[in-house]
């Protein structure tokens, strides 16, 4: 008699702490608005069954011992107290979900909006305010020569895209007095960064000055002219001078070939002397260049490696 009272009290104990665990286990998720399975088992199936074998097995032997009917009464209340949460479980997976995906399209339709109303404004713009913009997103990033976080370099392509569609010269080749002049670059996305930069001495030591292009359409050639200051050196002050020859190929592009380079003054050139060739690995404009836009003070070139040059006239005394 006195094992069975303790079977019980045991089993009591038990089957209310597991069960009191699986309660909790459905409503925190639900209160907390986390995503569940579905279907939900209160317990792990062998427990739960082994809390209806013991008290299957009670309710055989019952007869021989005194009644405790509080074991199969909370059995009952338990399963129906888990078919409550399970209901409420359910209720709270569905509105969460479907509140989920509707504050999604919310979201979807106004960026969407935004997006609609901002190409509107763009394709509103005319050269000179897409140029208002554009020289207003190159402010203070070196020509990006040092590096351009990608929101502003896309923003930068975007601007370079919409004046290359408005493009008031799109056979550049067949009037190259457009071309001819001067020309300072004011953005690349040619870049030296890391070792590049330290190799060459540009973190610290050496300054890069203006990048001048000359272009002589009567022989066919072009004269890059890269400029380098050392602070507080001016003997080390000079510049680095490439010179390319082009032909036309097409109606928008031109085949450059490098020809000849040198570095002044001397004591310029012992500074570079180590790594001149990743100097000119950098600088070196052979290849094909398009011209995708130019007017009377801009112009913009795409070469064969990907990289985008915006230049703009200047006058050389």
């Amino acid at each position: 008699m006195l094992n069975w009272i303790l079977f019980y009290f045991y089993f009591y104990f038990y089957y209310m702490m597991a069960a009191m665990a699986a309660i909790v286990a459905t409503v925190g998720p639900a209160m907390a608005g986390v995503t569940a399975p579905n279907s939900y088992t209160p317990l792990p199936g062998p427990l739960w069954n082994s809390l209806h074998l013991m008290d299957t097995v009670y309710q055989s032997t019952k007869a021989n011992f005194p009644p405790l009917p509080f074991l199969s009464i909370n059995i009952m209340k338990i399963d129906a107290a888990a078919a409550a949460v399970q209901a409420c479980h359910d209720k709270t997976i569905r509105f969460g979900l479907l509140s989920s995906i509707k504050a999604v399209e919310n979201r979807s339709d106004e960026v969407m909006a935004q997006e609609t109303e901002e190409e509107e404004v763009e394709e509103n713009l005319n050269v000179s305010q897409i140029k208002q913009h554009l020289f207003a997103a190159l402010q203070g990033i070196n020509r990006g020569i040092f590096g351009v976080p990608s929101a502003k370099k896309s923003e930068i392509q975007n601007l370079v895209e919409l004046l290359e569609s408005q493009n008031p010269t799109p056979e550049p080749t067949l009037c190259l007095e457009k071309v001819a002049g001067a020309w300072k670059l004011i953005y690349s996305t040619i870049s030296i960064l890391g070792s590049k930069r330290t190799k060459l001495g540009l973190r610290d030591f050496i300054n890069l000055g203006d990048f001048i292009q000359t272009i002589n359409v009567d022989q066919g050639k072009a004269v890059n002219v890269i400029e380098f200051s050392a602070r507080g050196l001016t003997l080390l002050s000079g510049q680095l001078t490439i010179d390319a020859s082009f032909k036309i190929v097409s109606n928008s592009r031109v085949e450059i070939s490098y020809q000849k380079s040198v570095i002044t003054p001397d004591q310029l050139m012992n500074v570079f002397r180590k790594n001149y060739d990743l100097l000119l690995q950098i600088f070196n404009p052979d290849g094909w260049l398009e011209i995708t836009y130019v007017d009377d003070a801009l112009r913009i070139g795409r070469d064969d490696k990907g990289n985008i040059f915006i230049l703009e006239r200047i006058e050389i005394c």
